[in-house]
């Protein structure tokens, strides 16, 4: 009978506390959505030209802004009530923070690991699990709403993106659509591992624009977080990094010749 009490017990208490958090994404979501009604009351013009607007989907402003809102609401995880635009995992877990140093490192390798695993030269056969673990603390998660381009973080600059949900098709900057068509749908894959290693200056015009179908989310490692790694094991750099980079210089400079790339 004890032991029947305890159950029941552990199971009403569960329930109670999953009703209560799905009672605080809504009022959340409430807030959020009367917030956001107020900032399109009061937009001084209701529709802007593409040049301007810079989306590809056939929806107004007003409408995506409330789409990308129930969007992160009807995939709420931890970081729904979190603020932060691009927050990394101590954002997401606050909980790492009170852990000792070797913890938040086991815990990071839990939570991305696989996905770092995917980049050949951050792979396991190059980093170590506390290089790793560092990569994982420094990237972020970001998302995206449907129609919305991007080519680089504000604040973060040009970076490696992983698909966690979503999909997206990029063109390649200063080229015409129909030279360059490239559909990105693999869930948990890198996306552009070569051209990421290319210096900015010679990216700069000859970019790749990702334009998002739907909502979606992806873990993105800053560029400066990707080379900071690279710099300090020579052995990732020369068995892996450098040739990966002598392939996305080569890629690049087809693309000045015209070439039609696929993927």
């Amino acid at each position: 009978m004890l032991a029947s009490g305890i159950f029941w017990a552990y199971i009403i208490g569960n329930l109670v506390e999953a009703v209560g958090a799905m009672g605080t994404i809504n009022r959340e979501y409430l807030a959020r959505m009367d917030k956001a009604n107020e900032m399109v009351r009061g937009f001084a013009t209701k529709d802007l030209p593409l040049e301007l607007s810079g989306s590809t989907a056939a929806m107004k402003a007003s409408t995506r802004v409330r789409r990308f809102i129930t969007n992160q609401r009807d995939r709420a995880s931890n970081k729904w009530l979190d603020s932060h635009s691009a927050p990394t995992l101590t954002d997401q877990y606050p909980t790492l923070e009170i852990l000792s140093p070797e913890l938040q490192r086991l815990c990071a390798l839990h939570l991305l690991q696989p996905m770092i695993e995917s980049v050949p030269y951050l792979s396991s056969r190059y980093l170590s699990p506390e290089e790793q673990a560092d990569i994982a603390l420094k990237s972020v998660s970001l998302e995206f709403s449907n129609g919305e381009r991007f080519t680089q973080h504000f604040g973060l600059g040009r970076g490696l993106m992983i698909f966690r949900t979503g999909l997206a098709y990029a063109t390649r900057k200063n080229l015409s659509w129909k030279s360059f068509y490239w559909r990105k749908s693999c869930p948990d894959h890198p996306m552009d591992v070569n051209e990421i290693l290319v210096e900015d200056d010679f990216m700069s015009e000859r970019q790749l624009v990702y334009h998002f179908v739907g909502f979606t989310r992806v873990l993105f490692i800053p560029r400066s977080v990707v080379m900071e790694a690279l710099e300090n094991n020579e052995s990732a750099w020369k068995g892996c990094g450098r040739w990966r980079y002598f392939m996305g210089k080569l890629t690049l400079n087809s693309v000045n010749y015209g070439a039609v790339e696929t993927a």
